[in-house]
């Protein structure tokens, strides 16, 4: 494909023109591959009222007096929108890698691309969580500080107070699909242990293991998106409840995306190097051992 041909097909993919009322479809509609390979009961959505219109059961009156509402509704767009700049950092290497001769580069896209749409996931459980919080009955306080990642403590004086404590994000999910739509997870669900290692890879370069120097292809990329897409469609999928309205939407990009991307793998710059005689190594601190990591002027000094 010519590469100009390639930017407008990516150009209409992440960004479709709106219908003669200047609006974006809204409806989710579901991606056939969703059901003949991931083998998920979408039935639910071929209603009339679909999820997000007026008429569905799910969409509610929200009080004016409702004081704690008004920050989130102006935050809902912000998972969607984290995964879709997600997709358009990949849609950027696709354009950047697109029928280049060597097929391996430095990390550029793909790193950015992995925690940017991992960053749409946190968001959506964490603003997910805020709206159980607000708007579900009776709740336990201690489900409710542990979705805030808070902590209860006493301190010398008999105190009590309020401290974060941090909590894995997939455990948080667990939590919220309990109390919030009486959904238990079976962890040892495919798409759920595809979600833990999705949550592992977003893991490895925010935490870099600095001694495993890794890899990353163009078809890791792809299967971490759909992985942590799937972490939301299968509940939604067997509780017959959308969790994130425009999810199955996202869905559809992502597919298309996977076809036009080509194979390509992002790697640290000296990640093949073969280090066959000794090498130069910049080390600022104090205090070297100069016996084992000489500079050129301890080289000539033990020389002499």
């Amino acid at each position: 494909m010519d590469i100009e041909d390639l930017k407008a097909e990516l150009d209409a993919i992440l960004n479709p023109e709106p219908d003669e009322d200047g609006k974006h479809p809204t409806r989710d509609i579901p991606h056939p591959r969703l059901e003949n390979k991931h083998k998920l009961d979408l039935s639910y959505l071929r209603t009339f009222d679909w999820e997000g219109s007026s008429g569905h059961p799910c969409t509610r009156l929200c009080p004016s007096d409702e004081k704690r509402l008004p920050s989130l509704i102006r935050n809902l767009d912000v998972p969607s929108r984290l995964f879709e700049a997600g997709f358009g950092l990949f849609s950027d290497s696709i354009i950047a890698y697109h029928l280049k001769k060597e097929r391996k580069g430095n990390l550029h896209y793909y790193p950015p691309a992995i925690l940017t749409f991992w960053a749409g996931f946190e968001t959506f459980v964490r603003l997910s969580s805020e709206l159980l919080l607000i708007t579900v009955y009776n709740v336990p306080p201690e489900i409710t500080h542990y979705l805030r990642e808070e902590e209860l403590f006493v301190d010398k004086k008999g105190n009590i107070n309020i401290r974060k404590r941090y909590q894995s994000v997939l455990d948080r999910y667990s939590v919220l699909l309990r109390y919030g739509y009486d959904y238990q997870i079976n962890r040892g669900l495919r798409y759920w242990q595809q979600l833990e290692r999705a949550g592992d890879l977003r893991d490895y370069y925010t935490h870099l293991d600095v001694n495993e120097p890794r890899a990353i292809s163009s078809e890791q990329v792809v299967q971490f998106m759909e992985s942590v897409m799937l972490g939301i469609i299968w509940p939604s999928s067997e509780m017959k409840c959308t969790q994130l309205l425009g999810i199955y939407n996202l869905y559809w990009i992502w597919d298309s995306l996977r076809k036009l991307a080509e194979p390509f793998i992002e790697q640290p710059l000296l990640k093949d190097w073969s280090f066959f005689n000794s090498c130069t190594l910049y080390l600022p601190f104090k205090n070297v051992d100069t016996l084992r990591f000489p500079n050129r002027q301890d080289e000539i000094r033990l020389q002499k």
